[in-house]
Protein backbone atom coordinates (compact mmCIF):
# COMPACT_ATOMS: atom_id res chain seq x y z
CA UNK A 1 0.00 0.00 0.00
CA UNK A 2 2.95 2.56 0.73
CA UNK A 3 4.28 1.27 -3.13
CA UNK A 4 1.24 2.75 -4.30
CA UNK A 5 1.24 6.18 -2.45
CA UNK A 6 2.93 8.51 -4.86
CA UNK A 7 1.66 6.14 -8.06
CA UNK A 8 -0.90 9.09 -9.53
CA UNK A 9 -2.39 10.02 -5.57
CA UNK A 10 -4.25 6.30 -5.12
CA UNK A 11 -4.06 5.77 -1.51
CA UNK A 12 -5.57 9.36 -1.28
CA UNK A 13 -8.49 8.83 -4.24
CA UNK A 14 -9.21 5.26 -4.60
CA UNK A 15 -8.55 2.82 -1.86
CA UNK A 16 -10.04 4.43 1.41
CA UNK A 17 -10.02 2.68 5.15
CA UNK A 18 -12.04 3.51 7.86
CA UNK A 19 -13.26 1.48 11.29
CA UNK A 20 -13.54 1.89 14.97
CA UNK A 21 -13.42 0.45 18.50
CA UNK A 22 -15.90 -0.09 20.56
CA UNK A 23 -15.33 -1.94 24.39
CA UNK A 24 -16.54 -0.96 28.28
CA UNK A 25 -17.19 -1.96 31.42
CA UNK A 26 -19.76 -2.79 33.60
CA UNK A 27 -20.43 -3.52 37.44
CA UNK A 28 -23.50 -6.15 38.06
CA UNK A 29 -25.14 -6.84 40.81
CA UNK A 30 -28.48 -8.32 41.35
CA UNK A 31 -30.89 -9.71 44.26
CA UNK A 32 -30.10 -13.10 43.89
CA UNK A 33 -28.38 -13.83 47.04
CA UNK A 34 -26.62 -17.13 45.31
CA UNK A 35 -24.55 -14.59 43.06
CA UNK A 36 -22.06 -12.01 43.57
CA UNK A 37 -21.59 -9.02 41.96
CA UNK A 38 -19.08 -8.90 39.32
CA UNK A 39 -17.20 -6.65 36.50
CA UNK A 40 -17.30 -7.44 32.49
CA UNK A 41 -16.01 -5.81 29.41
CA UNK A 42 -18.60 -4.87 27.28
CA UNK A 43 -19.30 -2.86 24.37
CA UNK A 44 -22.84 -1.17 24.68
CA UNK A 45 -22.85 0.85 21.24
CA UNK A 46 -21.81 -2.78 19.26
CA UNK A 47 -24.12 -5.09 21.81
CA UNK A 48 -20.36 -7.01 22.09
CA UNK A 49 -18.69 -8.81 24.75
CA UNK A 50 -15.02 -8.03 25.43
CA UNK A 51 -14.66 -5.43 22.46
CA UNK A 52 -15.22 -4.72 18.69
CA UNK A 53 -12.74 -3.31 16.31
CA UNK A 54 -13.36 -3.22 12.54
CA UNK A 55 -11.25 -2.17 9.85
CA UNK A 56 -12.45 -1.19 6.51
CA UNK A 57 -10.89 -1.01 3.27
CA UNK A 58 -12.60 -0.36 -0.36
CA UNK A 59 -11.20 0.45 -3.63
CA UNK A 60 -12.97 1.93 -6.69
CA UNK A 61 -11.31 2.49 -10.26
CA UNK A 62 -10.86 5.84 -11.97
CA UNK A 63 -13.95 5.08 -14.02
CA UNK A 64 -15.89 4.10 -11.38
CA UNK A 65 -17.25 0.89 -13.08
CA UNK A 66 -14.95 -1.82 -10.29
CA UNK A 67 -13.97 -2.13 -7.03
CA UNK A 68 -13.44 -4.33 -4.43
CA UNK A 69 -14.11 -4.12 -0.52
CA UNK A 70 -12.70 -6.03 2.52
CA UNK A 71 -13.51 -6.21 6.26
CA UNK A 72 -11.18 -7.69 9.06
CA UNK A 73 -13.02 -7.83 12.71
CA UNK A 74 -12.60 -9.39 15.85
CA UNK A 75 -15.42 -9.04 18.44
CA UNK A 76 -17.34 -11.12 21.08
CA UNK A 77 -15.51 -15.11 20.55
CA UNK A 78 -12.29 -15.02 19.43
CA UNK A 79 -11.94 -18.74 20.06
CA UNK A 80 -13.60 -19.34 17.04
CA UNK A 81 -11.69 -17.45 14.49
CA UNK A 82 -8.81 -15.87 16.31
CA UNK A 83 -8.68 -12.41 17.17
CA UNK A 84 -9.56 -11.22 13.30
CA UNK A 85 -12.38 -12.95 11.25
CA UNK A 86 -13.25 -11.62 7.45
CA UNK A 87 -16.73 -10.87 7.34
CA UNK A 88 -16.94 -9.96 3.43
CA UNK A 89 -14.13 -9.91 0.62
CA UNK A 90 -15.41 -9.13 -2.37
CA UNK A 91 -14.92 -7.69 -5.79
CA UNK A 92 -17.54 -5.93 -8.06
CA UNK A 93 -17.14 -4.62 -11.53
CA UNK A 94 -20.34 -2.21 -13.26
CA UNK A 95 -21.80 -2.40 -16.51
CA UNK A 96 -23.58 0.06 -18.82
CA UNK A 97 -22.94 2.85 -16.33
CA UNK A 98 -23.80 0.68 -13.62
CA UNK A 99 -27.23 -0.46 -14.21
CA UNK A 100 -26.00 -4.10 -13.90
CA UNK A 101 -23.50 -4.63 -11.33
CA UNK A 102 -22.02 -8.42 -10.38
CA UNK A 103 -20.70 -9.03 -7.25
CA UNK A 104 -18.69 -11.77 -5.94
CA UNK A 105 -16.45 -13.28 -3.13
CA UNK A 106 -17.77 -13.26 0.42
CA UNK A 107 -20.25 -10.92 -0.31
CA UNK A 108 -21.72 -8.11 2.56
CA UNK A 109 -24.35 -5.99 0.37
CA UNK A 110 -26.14 -3.29 2.57
CA UNK A 111 -28.83 -2.30 -0.36
CA UNK A 112 -31.67 -4.39 0.90
CA UNK A 113 -31.30 -4.05 4.76
CA UNK A 114 -34.04 -2.87 6.85
CA UNK A 115 -34.06 0.50 9.11
CA UNK A 116 -35.98 -0.44 12.47
CA UNK A 117 -34.67 -0.52 15.70
CA UNK A 118 -35.21 -4.55 16.57
CA UNK A 119 -34.91 -6.54 13.01
CA UNK A 120 -32.23 -4.19 11.09
CA UNK A 121 -30.79 -7.10 8.80
CA UNK A 122 -31.46 -8.67 5.47
CA UNK A 123 -31.32 -12.34 4.31
CA UNK A 124 -27.72 -12.54 4.71
CA UNK A 125 -25.45 -12.84 1.79
CA UNK A 126 -22.11 -15.47 1.75
CA UNK A 127 -19.75 -16.80 -0.57
CA UNK A 128 -21.35 -16.58 -3.76
CA UNK A 129 -22.68 -14.16 -6.69
CA UNK A 130 -24.99 -11.25 -6.32
CA UNK A 131 -26.67 -9.59 -9.52
CA UNK A 132 -27.83 -6.45 -9.22
CA UNK A 133 -29.85 -4.70 -11.42
CA UNK A 134 -30.60 -0.31 -11.13
CA UNK A 135 -32.54 0.43 -13.59
CA UNK A 136 -32.61 4.33 -12.42
CA UNK A 137 -32.01 5.62 -9.14
CA UNK A 138 -34.34 4.87 -6.87
CA UNK A 139 -34.97 1.26 -7.97
CA UNK A 140 -32.67 -1.72 -6.95
CA UNK A 141 -33.77 -5.65 -8.04
CA UNK A 142 -30.95 -8.24 -6.58
CA UNK A 143 -30.59 -11.92 -6.83
CA UNK A 144 -28.10 -13.89 -4.82
CA UNK A 145 -26.77 -17.47 -5.04
CA UNK A 146 -24.55 -18.49 -2.01
CA UNK A 147 -22.76 -21.70 -0.98
CA UNK A 148 -21.81 -20.91 2.42
CA UNK A 149 -23.37 -18.48 5.08
CA UNK A 150 -21.77 -16.42 7.01
CA UNK A 151 -22.53 -17.27 10.92
CA UNK A 152 -23.80 -14.37 13.53
CA UNK A 153 -22.06 -11.52 15.28
CA UNK A 154 -21.46 -13.82 18.23
CA UNK A 155 -19.27 -16.52 16.11
CA UNK A 156 -17.38 -13.53 14.68
CA UNK A 157 -19.50 -13.70 11.31
CA UNK A 158 -17.24 -16.24 10.38
CA UNK A 159 -17.96 -19.01 7.64
CA UNK A 160 -17.97 -22.47 9.47
CA UNK A 161 -18.40 -25.93 8.01
CA UNK A 162 -19.39 -28.53 10.85
CA UNK A 163 -18.38 -26.52 13.59
CA UNK A 164 -14.76 -25.59 12.25
CA UNK A 165 -13.44 -22.93 9.61
CA UNK A 166 -14.09 -24.61 6.18
CA UNK A 167 -11.72 -26.16 3.63
CA UNK A 168 -13.70 -24.90 0.80
CA UNK A 169 -12.79 -27.97 -1.68
CA UNK A 170 -15.54 -29.62 0.35
CA UNK A 171 -18.45 -26.73 0.38
CA UNK A 172 -20.13 -28.73 -2.48
CA UNK A 173 -23.68 -27.93 -2.27
CA UNK A 174 -26.93 -29.34 -4.61
CA UNK A 175 -28.30 -26.95 -6.55
CA UNK A 176 -31.52 -27.37 -4.66
CA UNK A 177 -29.48 -26.94 -1.63
CA UNK A 178 -27.92 -23.27 -1.80
CA UNK A 179 -29.16 -20.33 -0.57
CA UNK A 180 -30.95 -18.16 -3.27
CA UNK A 181 -31.55 -14.54 -2.13
CA UNK A 182 -34.28 -12.41 -3.87
CA UNK A 183 -34.54 -8.18 -3.46
CA UNK A 184 -36.46 -5.72 -4.27
CA UNK A 185 -36.41 -1.90 -2.86
CA UNK A 186 -37.99 1.18 -4.49
CA UNK A 187 -37.34 4.84 -2.88
CA UNK A 188 -39.17 7.89 -3.80
CA UNK A 189 -37.03 10.95 -2.79
CA UNK A 190 -38.14 12.61 0.28
CA UNK A 191 -41.61 11.05 0.14
CA UNK A 192 -41.42 6.90 0.79
CA UNK A 193 -39.42 3.42 0.47
CA UNK A 194 -40.68 -0.09 0.02
CA UNK A 195 -38.82 -2.75 0.24
CA UNK A 196 -39.55 -6.91 -0.07
CA UNK A 197 -36.87 -9.97 -0.22
CA UNK A 198 -37.14 -13.52 -0.28
CA UNK A 199 -34.81 -16.05 0.47
CA UNK A 200 -35.12 -20.03 -0.23
CA UNK A 201 -34.88 -23.05 2.62
CA UNK A 202 -31.42 -24.14 1.89
CA UNK A 203 -28.48 -25.33 3.55
CA UNK A 204 -25.78 -23.36 3.50
CA UNK A 205 -25.03 -22.88 7.00
CA UNK A 206 -23.67 -26.29 6.67
CA UNK A 207 -25.18 -27.91 10.29
CA UNK A 208 -25.03 -31.43 9.53
CA UNK A 209 -28.00 -33.98 11.09
CA UNK A 210 -26.54 -37.27 12.45
CA UNK A 211 -23.45 -35.91 10.73
CA UNK A 212 -24.64 -35.79 7.25
CA UNK A 213 -26.04 -32.68 5.25
CA UNK A 214 -28.11 -35.11 2.78
CA UNK A 215 -30.28 -36.77 4.92
CA UNK A 216 -34.33 -35.98 4.52
CA UNK A 217 -34.55 -35.23 8.22
CA UNK A 218 -31.89 -32.29 7.81
CA UNK A 219 -32.73 -30.00 10.69
CA UNK A 220 -32.52 -26.60 8.42
CA UNK A 221 -31.94 -24.71 12.04
CA UNK A 222 -28.65 -23.17 11.21
CA UNK A 223 -28.10 -19.69 10.51
CA UNK A 224 -30.39 -18.13 7.62
CA UNK A 225 -31.37 -21.81 7.05
CA UNK A 226 -35.36 -21.27 6.65
CA UNK A 227 -37.16 -19.78 4.48
CA UNK A 228 -38.03 -16.19 4.82
CA UNK A 229 -40.01 -13.02 3.90
CA UNK A 230 -39.12 -9.48 4.84
CA UNK A 231 -41.52 -6.55 4.08
CA UNK A 232 -40.43 -2.91 4.93
CA UNK A 233 -41.69 0.75 4.66
CA UNK A 234 -40.44 3.85 5.00
CA UNK A 235 -41.94 7.04 5.36
CA UNK A 236 -39.44 10.03 4.01
CA UNK A 237 -41.89 12.86 3.48
CA UNK A 238 -41.26 14.48 7.24
CA UNK A 239 -38.41 16.77 8.24
CA UNK A 240 -36.65 15.13 11.08
CA UNK A 241 -39.17 12.40 11.21
CA UNK A 242 -38.13 8.52 10.87
CA UNK A 243 -40.69 6.36 10.61
CA UNK A 244 -40.43 2.62 9.55
CA UNK A 245 -42.13 -0.38 9.47
CA UNK A 246 -40.91 -4.08 9.02
CA UNK A 247 -42.47 -7.21 8.92
CA UNK A 248 -40.49 -10.62 8.80
CA UNK A 249 -42.45 -13.96 8.21
CA UNK A 250 -39.77 -16.44 8.95
CA UNK A 251 -40.19 -20.82 8.27
CA UNK A 252 -42.44 -19.97 5.25
CA UNK A 253 -42.11 -23.62 4.58
CA UNK A 254 -43.87 -24.94 7.25
CA UNK A 255 -45.11 -21.72 8.49
CA UNK A 256 -48.86 -23.07 10.02
CA UNK A 257 -46.81 -25.36 12.13
CA UNK A 258 -43.80 -23.75 12.93
CA UNK A 259 -43.63 -20.34 11.32
CA UNK A 260 -42.40 -17.19 13.08
CA UNK A 261 -44.01 -13.68 12.70
CA UNK A 262 -41.76 -10.22 13.87
CA UNK A 263 -43.28 -6.77 13.38
CA UNK A 264 -41.37 -3.90 14.31
CA UNK A 265 -41.98 -0.39 14.03
CA UNK A 266 -39.30 2.65 14.67
CA UNK A 267 -40.50 6.20 14.94
CA UNK A 268 -38.31 8.87 15.97
CA UNK A 269 -38.57 12.79 15.54
CA UNK A 270 -35.32 15.34 16.24
CA UNK A 271 -35.75 18.94 16.10
CA UNK A 272 -33.22 21.16 17.56
CA UNK A 273 -31.75 19.33 20.03
CA UNK A 274 -34.37 17.10 21.38
CA UNK A 275 -34.83 13.65 19.57
CA UNK A 276 -37.34 11.51 21.10
CA UNK A 277 -38.61 7.54 19.89
CA UNK A 278 -40.88 4.94 20.48
CA UNK A 279 -39.67 1.20 19.57
CA UNK A 280 -42.12 -1.39 19.35
CA UNK A 281 -42.06 -5.37 18.35
CA UNK A 282 -44.66 -7.96 18.25
CA UNK A 283 -43.58 -11.41 18.28
CA UNK A 284 -46.16 -14.44 17.25
CA UNK A 285 -45.34 -18.30 17.18
CA UNK A 286 -46.44 -20.84 15.96
CA UNK A 287 -44.37 -23.08 17.24
CA UNK A 288 -45.61 -25.29 20.38
CA UNK A 289 -44.79 -25.10 24.05
CA UNK A 290 -45.82 -28.68 25.79
CA UNK A 291 -47.67 -29.19 23.62
CA UNK A 292 -49.72 -25.93 23.36
CA UNK A 293 -49.92 -22.82 21.34
CA UNK A 294 -47.66 -19.89 22.27
CA UNK A 295 -48.18 -16.81 23.70
CA UNK A 296 -47.28 -13.77 21.66
CA UNK A 297 -44.49 -11.20 23.00
CA UNK A 298 -44.89 -7.66 22.76
CA UNK A 299 -41.64 -5.21 23.68
CA UNK A 300 -42.44 -1.88 23.91
CA UNK A 301 -39.34 1.12 24.05
CA UNK A 302 -39.77 4.87 24.92
CA UNK A 303 -36.49 6.86 24.95
CA UNK A 304 -35.76 10.66 25.01
CA UNK A 305 -32.40 12.87 24.87
CA UNK A 306 -31.67 16.57 24.63
CA UNK A 307 -28.07 17.87 23.44
CA UNK A 308 -26.49 19.93 25.41
CA UNK A 309 -23.36 20.97 23.28
CA UNK A 310 -20.98 17.83 23.08
CA UNK A 311 -22.88 16.22 26.18
CA UNK A 312 -26.47 13.88 25.38
CA UNK A 313 -28.58 12.81 28.31
CA UNK A 314 -30.94 10.31 27.68
CA UNK A 315 -33.06 8.23 29.07
CA UNK A 316 -34.73 4.93 27.84
CA UNK A 317 -37.63 2.83 29.05
CA UNK A 318 -38.74 -0.62 28.09
CA UNK A 319 -41.47 -2.84 28.74
CA UNK A 320 -41.53 -6.50 27.30
CA UNK A 321 -44.56 -8.88 27.69
CA UNK A 322 -43.38 -12.23 27.07
CA UNK A 323 -39.31 -12.05 27.86
CA UNK A 324 -36.39 -11.36 29.80
CA UNK A 325 -33.65 -9.51 30.35
CA UNK A 326 -30.29 -10.57 28.90
CA UNK A 327 -28.74 -9.55 32.70
CA UNK A 328 -30.86 -12.70 33.95
CA UNK A 329 -29.90 -15.00 31.38
CA UNK A 330 -26.33 -16.63 30.47
CA UNK A 331 -25.89 -13.95 27.73
CA UNK A 332 -25.12 -11.07 30.78
CA UNK A 333 -25.28 -8.29 28.22
CA UNK A 334 -26.87 -4.50 29.00
CA UNK A 335 -27.03 -3.23 25.49
CA UNK A 336 -30.05 -1.46 24.34
CA UNK A 337 -31.67 -4.69 22.54
CA UNK A 338 -30.36 -6.85 25.47
CA UNK A 339 -33.64 -8.30 25.80
CA UNK A 340 -34.50 -12.49 25.27
CA UNK A 341 -37.70 -13.97 23.68
CA UNK A 342 -37.34 -16.97 21.98
CA UNK A 343 -36.15 -19.07 25.02
CA UNK A 344 -39.08 -17.36 27.16
CA UNK A 345 -41.96 -18.45 25.20
CA UNK A 346 -44.78 -19.04 27.53
CA UNK A 347 -47.66 -21.53 26.54
CA UNK A 348 -51.26 -20.26 26.27
CA UNK A 349 -53.31 -20.67 28.98
CA UNK A 350 -50.40 -22.06 31.65
CA UNK A 351 -48.40 -19.79 34.12
CA UNK A 352 -45.12 -19.78 32.99
CA UNK A 353 -45.15 -16.14 31.34
CA UNK A 354 -42.33 -14.09 31.67
CA UNK A 355 -41.51 -10.35 31.64
CA UNK A 356 -39.46 -7.21 32.72
CA UNK A 357 -39.65 -3.94 32.84
CA UNK A 358 -36.09 -1.59 32.55
CA UNK A 359 -34.90 1.88 32.78
CA UNK A 360 -31.46 3.12 31.62
CA UNK A 361 -30.64 7.21 32.27
CA UNK A 362 -27.18 7.70 30.72
CA UNK A 363 -25.14 10.46 28.99
CA UNK A 364 -22.63 10.67 26.00
CA UNK A 365 -19.58 12.80 25.93
CA UNK A 366 -19.26 13.46 22.57
CA UNK A 367 -15.50 13.83 21.02
CA UNK A 368 -16.62 13.85 17.43
CA UNK A 369 -18.52 12.23 15.22
CA UNK A 370 -18.24 8.28 16.41
CA UNK A 371 -16.39 8.86 19.09
CA UNK A 372 -17.72 9.22 22.39
CA UNK A 373 -17.75 8.43 26.29
CA UNK A 374 -21.00 7.25 27.53
CA UNK A 375 -22.08 6.76 31.46
CA UNK A 376 -24.86 4.79 31.94
CA UNK A 377 -26.86 2.34 34.78
CA UNK A 378 -29.26 -0.30 33.44
CA UNK A 379 -32.30 -1.42 36.07
CA UNK A 380 -33.98 -4.77 34.88
CA UNK A 381 -36.87 -5.75 37.13
CA UNK A 382 -37.81 -9.30 36.07
CA UNK A 383 -41.35 -11.18 36.62
CA UNK A 384 -42.74 -14.50 36.61
CA UNK A 385 -46.43 -15.30 37.09
CA UNK A 386 -45.42 -18.33 39.05
CA UNK A 387 -43.71 -18.81 42.62
CA UNK A 388 -39.85 -20.02 41.71
CA UNK A 389 -39.49 -17.87 39.09
CA UNK A 390 -36.66 -16.32 40.05
CA UNK A 391 -35.38 -19.10 42.75
CA UNK A 392 -32.73 -18.21 45.40
CA UNK A 393 -31.59 -19.96 48.68
CA UNK A 394 -33.85 -17.44 50.81
CA UNK A 395 -36.41 -17.65 48.78
CA UNK A 396 -37.92 -20.86 47.41
CA UNK A 397 -41.36 -18.90 46.09
CA UNK A 398 -39.18 -15.83 44.27
CA UNK A 399 -40.76 -14.25 41.58
CA UNK A 400 -38.88 -11.20 40.61
CA UNK A 401 -35.52 -10.54 40.41
CA UNK A 402 -34.01 -7.02 40.19
CA UNK A 403 -30.50 -6.64 38.03
CA UNK A 404 -28.47 -3.10 38.47
CA UNK A 405 -25.62 -2.39 36.06
CA UNK A 406 -23.44 1.06 35.93
CA UNK A 407 -21.18 0.78 32.81
CA UNK A 408 -19.11 2.95 31.14
CA UNK A 409 -19.11 2.61 27.31
CA UNK A 410 -16.13 4.17 24.76
CA UNK A 411 -16.28 4.24 20.75
CA UNK A 412 -13.23 5.15 19.09
CA UNK A 413 -13.92 6.29 14.90
CA UNK A 414 -11.29 6.55 12.53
Amino acid sequence: MLSMTPAGGLWAQELKFDGYLNSGMGFVVDDNKDNDAYLKAFGVDTESNGYRFRLNGSYTNKAKNAGARFRLQGQRRIDVSGYLSMPYAYGWLGFFDNIITVTGGIVMDSTWETRDWWWDDDQGEGLGLLLKVTPFKGLDFGVGAYTISQQGAGRNNILSYNGRLPNFRDITLKPKDAKYTFNFAYTMTDTFRLGASFRTRNRASWEPVNGSYTTDDYAYKGREESSQLIGEFRLLAVEGLTAVAVGVFDTLEEFSDKGNTTLSETISYERDNLNVGFNAVQFFYNAQTDGKDTDPSLLFNLWGSYAIDNVVPRVDLVYLMGGRSQTVTNDKQWDRRGFEVEDAKGARGVDDDYSVFSIRPSVNFNVNKGTFLEIGDMINIDFGNYDGAYIDSGDANKRSRLTNVFYIDVRFSF
